[in-house]
């Protein structure tokens, strides 16, 4: 295939393709470790980002490709960037591939950081709500480590908005609880989500140094494997969370 791919390692325990019309994505999340999974030193020039080369014409003769041979695997925009980058408005990368992939029948998963901006495609969605879902990342609710960890993102509030109006108008969601930073906030976001969510996936702050300690890790994945269970939500724990979920005698 030209731009859809099939992800490995953690990426691949979030869907079995994926797609990325953008490269770079402007958010600066310093947890972040796509520049150096891309090859991209330059963390500057991450920032700046800009539309893929062909990316759609790319897209449409893989979509073309896919539906011929009757796959009908789950594709995710986007593990590299955001789907929904400020240039987004400029260029609809994001809004004509999603018209491409509905007009091929194939399944796909939105996941941003953008809040209110992604709601534009909101009426497009609506068209196939069988075909897509949509999905925010839930990671920090303090203003002061938000501007830290997640500088240039929606807020949180603003996630959860959007989260709210796609569930309410008939589009199946989930979250990306990834990276649990701060057990604590990660909990509160769970909880004031639960309402307009389908699904969580939650995972651990990998390549940085941990800031929540095991004990409070292992005490979250309780607390997250009661929660669930008690509001019948779907739920993975990723593999990074399997020593604190050996240690909280929870299962996978």
């Amino acid at each position: 295939m030209r731009i859809i791919y099939e992800p490995r390692g953690r990426a691949a325990e979030y869907a079995p393709l994926a797609v990325s019309l953008y490269r770079g994505c402007s958010h600066g999340c310093t947890y972040c470790f796509v520049p150096d999974v891309i090859h991209e030193h330059d963390r500057e020039a991450f920032l700046n980002a800009r539309a893929r080369k062909d990316a759609l014409k790319k897209l449409a003769l893989d979509c073309k490709e896919l539906a011929a041979a009757g796959d009908q695997r789950e594709i995710l925009m986007s593990f590299t960037t955001d789907p929904y980058q400020p240039i987004e408005a400029q260029h609809r990368l994001t809004s004509t591939a999603i018209g491409i992939l509905i007009n091929h029948g194939l399944h796909f998963t939105i996941l941003t950081k953008a809040g209110i901006p992604s709601l534009f495609d909101l009426e497009l969605l609506q068209q196939a709500p069988d075909l897509c879902r949509y999905a925010t990342t839930l990671t920090l609710w303090v203003p002061e480590d938000e501007k830290r960890w997640e500088p240039n993102a929606a807020p949180w509030h603003e996630r959860i908005k959007a989260l709210k109006t796609m569930h309410d108008h008939g589009i199946r969601t989930w979250v990306s609880c990834e990276p649990v930073i701060y057990a604590d906030q990660s909990r509160y976001l769970i909880a004031e989500s639960l309402p307009h969510v389908d699904e969580y996936r939650i995972g651990a702050l990998n390549h940085s140094d941990p800031v929540t300690s095991s004990a409070d890790m292992v005490q979250f994945v309780k607390d997250v494997d009661y929660i669930m269970r008690f509001h019948h939500k779907r739920f993975v724990f990723k593999k990074d969370l399997q020593p604190y979920l050996q240690a909280a005698g929870v299962a996978p």
